[in-house]
């Protein structure tokens, strides 16, 4: 979509970022990336590339595939990509500028993204607080926190990203109608734990506050001390592609030399290795694997390990692009999934999401 010139003027009235940044987008014949001006409104994002102008809605945007990784220094070039619909399609976009850009490009794009999404909430806490019923809420965030503003009254509850100690999307599927999109957030501040239920409109909005979640939103040098890394991250890789576990291999130890690899064709076979091992989930820290197997598909895999091994971070690397299974996979508490292409970049993708599922 593009934006005559006489329109791009009023958006200067709903700007939230500006920046300069190189961009690449998957329905370009160029190889390289393109230098251009990048504008976050309230509504849409503007591509100025090229002299031409191209707009995103914020409403069509329905994953950040690859965010910004706490480790980056303030000069370090980031990138952060997106999938959107656009006339039915899937398209991304990569946008990629100095590390503090791109930290607060990210910020600001989930408060668009999710700010005013209209929610219902349940709400506990352990010293005698009692929430009561389910709340209609308006959702609210920031890089530090969320808050829950009760439609009416006004009321809210507000939860430090901080003290989110966990949280996962498992919910109950009813007989006699479509499961509804919901987190359980699992909060302690030091004097109080809460357990915050979130209803969510959509998969697309459950989807992208499991993202904001699990993001790295305070620039470089806001960012506090961080845990030593391990020695060695050792990764359960499961397809019946001999191919795919071959490529998988060779261009994951490529992107980190403390990925420990061990490979099976099957989910049986990988049920075996996790019990057969010494250790918690015999020694693993992360499990991916593909979804269209014989047997046992990825998503009765997956509810193996949550049966077993709850806390297991398990990453779902798949070909098949149905909004059905992923819908399935974000119910069943995936801790996150990567859809295969054919290029070196869903490797990249892939380590960074390993990374951040075992830090």
């Amino acid at each position: 979509m593009s934006v005559p010139g006489e329109r791009y003027h009023e958006l200067s009235r709903s700007i939230v970022a500006d920046f300069q940044a190189s961009v690449r987008s998957s329905d370009w014949t160029e190889a390289e990336p393109l230098r251009g001006r990048i504008v976050l409104t309230e509504e849409r994002i503007v591509l100025a590339v090229d002299e031409t102008n191209r707009a995103i809605g914020l409403s069509d945007v329905f994953d950040i595939v690859q965010g910004v990784s706490r480790r980056s220094e303030g000069e370090s070039t980031e990138t952060v990509t997106l999938a959107f619909r656009s006339g039915g399609a899937r398209e991304t976009v990569s946008i990629s500028a100095d590390a503090t850009t791109m930290f607060n490009f990210q910020r600001l794009l989930y408060r668009e993204l999710l700010a005013g999404t209209h929610i219902v909430t349940v709400h506990r806490s352990r010293v005698g607080e009692d929430g009561g019923g389910p709340q209609d809420c308006e959702l609210d965030i920031t890089g530090t926190r969320v808050r829950l503003r009760a439609e009416g009254t006004g009321e809210t509850v507000t939860i430090s990203r901080a003290d989110v100690t966990r949280f996962n999307t498992r919910s109950t599927r009813p007989s006699t109608e479509e499961a509804t999109p919901a987190v359980v957030l699992y909060s302690d501040s030091g004097d109080r734990v809460g357990k915050t239920t979130i209803s969510m409109p959509s998969f697309r909005t459950l989807n992208l506050f499991g993202r904001y979640l699990r993001a790295d939103l305070l620039p470089p040098d806001e960012v506090g001390p961080t845990s030593e890394a391990p020695e060695s991250v050792e990764i359960l890789l499961v397809d019946d592609d001999p191919h795919d576990l071959e490529m998988a291999e060779v261009f994951l130890k490529q992107q980190s030399d403390r990925f420990v690899l061990t490979s099976v064709s099957t989910a049986s076979e990988g049920l075996r290795r996790l019990a057969g091992e010494a250790g918690a989930a015999g020694g693993f820290d992360c499990v991916v694997s593909d979804y269209q197997m014989p047997g046992v598909d990825g998503l009765e895999f997956l509810g193996a390990i949550r049966d077993r091994y709850p806390a297991l971070p398990f990453i779902l690397y798949t070909g098949q692009g149905s909004t059905e299974v992923m819908k399935q996979a974000i119910l069943d508490d995936v801790t996150d999934y990567v859809e295969k292409d054919v290029g070196r970049e869903q490797y990249e993708i892939l380590a960074e999401r390993i990374r951040r599922s075992v830090r």
